[in-house]
């Protein structure tokens, strides 16, 4: 069976997913804000998007034990044989009880994530402090860990020499354990040997349970910038200095805020003008006008885009700029207000894969009633 953790409040819309893409499967709800299903892992083929899906933990097994060290054992068991003993892995063991709490990360710490990313190996906003969960023990799981890698040690040093010590984003010969515990004595354990947390990297989050605090500065115009950093974290790769972004639908200008504060330069397109500050900036070119009617004077970097608006609009207006070739990267959100939500997901998830080298349709944990596609053209 696979495992799939919903978003927030996503539930529904994470059942209609599964339905469209998986027709014939059933889906049972393993506990509140986690679904199983079934379907097959075709090695080479991409499985769908399911953008109210937060993780995926493929092949999971319901598994008990009594104590830390019996956990220990169990992880222990399930590793030997499936993973080599001269390739990457990465380990969650992760608490569950269906309820999250938000958390924020600071200004200085969403810089240096930033700075750094979390594809470089460096310190990221993942290394915050975690989202709570109020019952299965976040404690335990830390308990749970230090036993494993204790036994590691003693049994097998040539894997934990290969344990990632922070998440990554995988590459072809990283794979990826995931132990879930919805009850001190109770849980899912899945095991994904490479290369499939990197061909279903889409679906499979290198960050435990998919979860990323999200970012504040009190300095940024609106919270909305806090989208575009994570955006940035889940796709591994960030804004440059000497990088061009094209920021529509820009005012008050958090998105040119962080695009700024990297060192980029920004066509900032809105009919309102953005803070003060920002108009007043070098890196800045401030366009009134029609998000929808801009067309860049030259290929652009960064194609930005959190306008309001019909979420039709926002999809076309993404496609027309991946098809004329008009962006390198885009991070674009897409709003969800209307009944037309369905088919908006199922064009994007049609028209975008032939479009793009890297594809991600996601409700962010920064989202509130939206989804965001962020990536890279082909």
């Amino acid at each position: 069976m696979h495992l799939i953790l919903c978003s927030e409040d996503s539930e529904a819309e994470l059942r209609a997913e599964l339905a469209q893409s998986f027709a014939s499967a059933p889906i049972l709800a393993a506990h509140p804000l986690l679904l199983e299903t079934d379907f097959e892992i075709v090695p080479g083929r991409r499985l769908p998007h399911l953008a109210f899906a937060r993780q995926w933990l493929p092949n999971a097994q319901s598994v008990r034990a009594e104590s830390i060290r019996a956990w220990a054992g169990i992880v222990l068991d399930a590793v030997v044989g499936m993973l080599p003993d001269d390739r990457p892995w990465s380990l969650h063991i992760e608490p569950h009880c269906g309820a999250r709490m938000t958390h924020r990360i600071g200004a200085r710490a969403w810089h240096s994530a930033s700075r750094h990313g979390v594809a470089s190996g460096q310190r990221s906003a993942v290394d915050q402090p975690p989202i709570p969960d109020t019952e299965a023990g976040r404690h335990r799981c830390e308990f749970i860990r230090e036993a494993l890698i204790e036994l590691l040690q003693k049994k097998r040093r040539h894997l934990r020499r290969q344990l990632r010590p922070e998440p990554v984003h995988a590459t072809v010969d990283d794979s990826l354990v995931q132990l879930l515990l919805t009850a001190p004595d109770a849980g899912f354990l899945s095991v994904a040997a490479a290369p499939v947390p990197f061909e279903q990297r889409h679906l499979l989050s290198p960050f435990p349970k998919g979860e990323l605090p999200v970012a504040s500065d009190k300095a940024a115009p609106s919270r909305a910038f806090s989208k575009l950093v994570e955006a940035e974290l889940r796709l591994g790769r960030a804004i440059k200095a000497g990088e061009t972004c094209a920021d529509l639908g820009a005012s008050p200008g958090s998105w040119t805020y962080v695009a700024v504060g990297r060192g980029a330069q920004v066509i900032a397109v809105d009919r309102s003008p953005l803070r003060e500050d920002l108009m007043r900036s070098r890196r800045v070119e401030f366009r009134p006008g029609d998000a929808f009617r801009f067309q860049p004077p030259r290929l652009v970097d960064w194609l930005l885009c959190d306008v309001i608006a019909a979420p039709e609009r926002t999809a076309e207006l993404l496609l027309e700029w991946l098809r004329r070739g008009w962006c390198r990267h885009f991070v674009v959100t897409v709003k969800l207000k209307d009944a037309s939500v369905a088919e908006v997901l199922a064009l994007l998830k049609r028209e975008l894969p032939p479009l793009t080298g890297e594809l991600f349709l996601s409700r962010l944990c920064a989202n509130k009633k939206e989804i965001c596609a962020f990536g890279s053209a082909r």
